[in-house]
């Protein structure tokens, strides 16, 4: 855990996850150079296909309820998307609604990114995508999957106000690709702080990019 209190001047970057949220929960990373402080906007129990128009789901309505938290204009660090990977596809496919995990995977893409267009024109926002983060080993290769599938989405749609964060093979273990980094290993279900240090590397490359 930190072990000073933050500048309370410093600017902020809003991260809006499930309780992935805690994890970077009041450290300091640097866009372009200049420290932000991640500010937790939890989102208890989110799926990314809550959100879509037709979903009644009280997850949806918190997901809104935090977001009008956020002031217009601000940055916000995003990370959905693991809990579709350890409940969602795979339950889909088993009842048919897709015939693979890949084609849930691309409709709950599209959901996403639906999502943020909107708040980008409505609100302003400046989004900054995170990788679902691989900490289960049952649905790492879930996990892997829908980082490709999002990736690549974002990557075509080259948008000024939605950056793809491109670390996720930096989480994984650089002797098995299959496995999380021991590093960043903590409770079985969240990653330990010390990932910060990947995580500064995706704002990096997906800041230069922006402004190369």
């Amino acid at each position: 855990y930190p072990t000073s209190v933050p500048d309370p001047e410093m600017p902020v970057v809003y991260v809006a996850a499930d309780s992935h949220s805690q994890t970077p929960a009041w450290r300091v990373v640097a866009l372009n150079g200049t420290p932000h402080l991640l500010v937790p906007r939890l989102v208890t129990g989110l799926k990314i296909w809550h959100l879509r128009e037709e979903s009644r789901f009280y997850p949806k309505a918190n997901f809104w309820r935090v977001i009008d938290t956020i002031p217009d204009g601000a940055t916000v660090l995003t990370m959905f998307g693991e809990i579709d990977c350890r409940e969602g596809f795979l339950v889909a496919v088993a009842k048919r609604i897709y015939e693979t995990v890949e084609e849930a995977a691309r409709v709950t893409v599209n959901i996403y990114i639906k999502t943020m267009l909107r708040l980008v024109n409505d609100r302003k926002l400046t989004f900054l995508v995170h990788p679902a983060v691989p900490v289960l080993n049952e649905t790492r290769s879930v996990v892997t999957m829908f980082n490709t599938v999002l990736g690549a989405k974002l990557t075509q749609l080259n948008h000024a106000s939605i950056k793809w964060l491109p670390f996720f093979d930096a989480m994984l273990d650089p002797a098995d690709s299959s496995a999380l980094n021991p590093a960043f290993e903590l409770d079985g279900t969240h990653l330990n702080p010390t990932y910060l240090d990947v995580l500064q590397s995706g704002l990096d490359a997906a800041l230069a990019n922006s402004t190369s």
